[in-house]
Order: C-alpha cells, then structure tokens, then sequence
C-alpha cells in the first residue's frame, strides 16, 4: 500500500496537475525601447513546454517568425536553425491566474556569415486558466550580445519584450 502511494504521489508530480505537455502558440512585440537598427517587431511564436512538477515548467521553442521593419533584415523565419528555451517557476497561488517567473536562453549561430548572437533575459508572466485552453501574458527584460551577425557590429543591447498567446494541453 506504502509503495502504490508513493507512485502516486510521484505520478502526480511528474504529471504537473492536469497536464504534463501543452503547446504554445502566441504573438510577441519584441525590441521595445531597443538600440538602433531594432527599434521593435512583431513576431508569431509556438513552443512546448512540459511541467514537471507544479512548481517549474521547461518551455522550448519550435518556431519563431520575425518581421523587421528595417534595413537590415526585412523578414526572418527561424525554424530548427535558433534554440531558445525557457525554465518558468511558477509561484503556488490559487485562483484562475498562476503567476510565474521566466528566465530564457536563446543562442543562434550563423555560419555562413561568421557571427552568433545569445540572449538571456527574465521577467514575470501569468497563466489563465479557461478549462481546456489556458492564456498566458508575459513581459521579460533581454540582454543581447550580438556579434557580427546581419550587419550589426559586435556590441550588446537591451530590450524589453512582451508575449502573450494561448497554451493547448496535451493529455496523456
């Protein structure tokens, strides 16, 4: 009985609650107060996340599609080519709305010109729960250290962002 219990305690930390998988599709306005040539984009994103435990979840990205306004880039697809991902803590609240703290990494290397760019940024967000279908908001504050990569000069910038979108449940 002792170890029927204990699976069952340890199957509902691994599920997360109700849901252990979830993909994100949403929109972001990133570069907002930015250095120049970025002055902000909007962009269209999908991620998976799986949360562990109801506490931290481990969001990655699949595809991030940006649209600059300059002339540097005009539009940038990223798919398979950049690698974000995501640890989110979550802080125990009840309630429909479940803050939590992002803290993101993104690396992308580009070969054929000879630069990289990596950024680390946190910041605050929240889940709303609607039964099947959860929203989600957040805002992060990015460190960007960008090498020589779409004719930028190698420099670091700053930059908040703001993300929202809705999170779809995968039941297992």
């Amino acid at each position: 009985m002792k170890k029927l219990f204990a699976i069952a305690i340890a199957a509902s930390l691994i599920s997360g609650g109700l849901y252990a998988f979830s993909f994100g599709l949403g929109a972001a306005y990133n570069h907002l107060g930015g250095d120049e040539p970025l002055d902000g984009n909007f962009a269209i994103k999908a991620d998976v996340m799986c949360k562990p435990m109801p506490i931290l979840g481990f969001r990655i990205d699949l595809v991030d599609v940006e649209m600059f306004s300059d002339e540097a880039g005009g539009t940038q697809f990223t798919i398979a080519t950049g690698c974000g991902a995501a640890v989110l803590f979550y802080i125990p609240m009840a309630g429909m709305i479940q803050p939590y703290i992002p803290i993101h990494f993104y690396y992308q290397d580009d070969g054929d010109r000879g630069g990289s760019t990596m950024a680390f940024s946190g910041g605050v967000g929240g889940e709303f729960m609607f039964g099947g279908v959860n929203a989600y908001l957040e805002g992060r504050f990015e460190f960007y250290d960008v090498g020589e990569f779409m004719g930028f000069d190698p420099e670091s910038m700053n930059w908040f962002d703001i993300q929202g979108g809705v999170r779809i449940p995968i039941n297992m």
